[in-house]
């Protein structure tokens, strides 16, 4: 009998004459090992070569370009797919087979991390797709993802917090202005270097950041998020920040916010200031990304400027990105309903029916 149930398993494997034990993490189902053993025979006999998920991911994350911190995150998402989906052929990872996956992960996981792994089940079978090993993608079913706001500064609390910052914390001063001004990222602001800043007329270049470490590697310059180069134009008051940063002996010899040249691998020295003015203060804790981006674009889209604005100064690709970025204040909506106002309310002039 050429499928047989493992010993001291509850799963199954088969052989084939001249080719051995096809066992590849075994069958749950003897019916199972009956099908891969009669595919396996049809495959030989045609001379067609089939490809497991498991070699389709290697082949993906070896032919695209991605940054080390991507790699490390679809690395760490693929150790939890690979156990429930890495033995079976692409053209055998069925909506049903991602139903599996679903139910096999850990009830604590959101949906949105959740849609995280199976986008990247998808990533790969659109990739063997495009390259002609597979028919056609299966239906991947996503989970339905609440709808989250994250916090940001008005101009107000934005102004209280660098008044806390430059009295509290001198030395972080520019580079929050500079964050709560032109709406940069974290790793972006790090990398801002002196040969980026031009006077005539007054510019900022962002074509790099410092991309994070971790145990394997220290924190190191990488190009800018897309590899797009960003050219900013550099208010005064911002280029006048940048003088005194630099007058006051905080930058270092090339890096506006670094001494040696080198960084933290976690790249969270300005965590412990920020939060801890945040406190002083009474302001909403919230991080560097919601003080800067969000808040440079919702304040923005309150008062009134366009979304291709917006998406230029932020340097996002597309306006679906800008649309996560542009929140709007109460004070747009009111003065939409006030703009709607009738010219002559009834009930302004209405007499007492009494």
């Amino acid at each position: 009998m050429a499928v047989r149930k493992l010993a001291r398993s509850w799963q199954y494997d088969f052989t084939l004459e001249g080719h051995g034990r096809q066992r590849r993490a075994g069958f749950r189902t003897k019916a199972e090992a009956l099908e891969a053993q009669r595919q396996r025979r049809e495959d030989l006999i045609s001379g067609r070569k089939r490809i497991l998920l498991a070699d389709a991911y290697e082949l993906y994350m070896s032919a695209t370009t991605m940054k080390d911190r991507s790699r490390d995150t679809y690395k760490d998402r693929w150790k939890r797919i690979e156990p429930v989906l890495g033995h079976y052929y692409i053209e055998e990872v069925t909506t049903v087979a991602l139903d599996r996956l679903v139910a096999s992960m850990p009830q604590h996981l959101s949906p949105k991390t959740i849609n995280e792994n199976l986008t990247l089940v998808r990533a790969v079978l659109r990739f063997m797709w495009k390259r002609g090993q597979l028919m056609h993608v299966p239906y991947v079913p996503t989970q339905p993802v609440p709808e989250y706001r994250p916090d940001w500064y008005t101009e107000g609390e934005r102004d209280r917090l660098l008044d806390g910052i430059i009295e509290r914390y001198p030395q972080w001063y520019t580079f929050f202005y500079l964050t709560m001004r032109l709406g940069l990222r974290r790793g972006e602001v790090y990398a801002i270097s002196k040969d980026r800043i031009r006077d005539i007329p007054p510019h900022l270049i962002i074509d790099r950041a410092v991309q994070e470490g971790n145990s394997q590697r220290e924190a190191k310059l990488i190009p800018r998020k897309n590899n797009r180069v960003l050219t900013l134009p550099l208010p005064q008051d911002a280029a006048d920040a940048i003088r005194w940063h630099i007058r006051e002996g905080y930058s270092g010899p090339e890096f506006l916010f670094s001494k040696t040249g080198k960084w933290a691998k976690q790249l969270n020295s300005h965590a412990k200031p920020l939060r801890v003015v945040q406190e002083e203060l009474g302001l909403r804790v919230i991080g560097h990304h919601q003080i800067g981006r969000h808040s440079v674009g919702s304040q923005a889209a309150t008062r009134g400027h366009s979304l291709k604005i917006i998406q230029a100064q932020l340097g996002h690709r597309s306006e679906a990105s800008t649309h996560r970025y542009a929140h709007l204040g109460d004070g747009a909506r009111l003065r939409l309903v006030e703009s709607l106002q009738p010219t002559s309310p009834p009930h302004v002039n209405v007499r007492s029916t009494e």
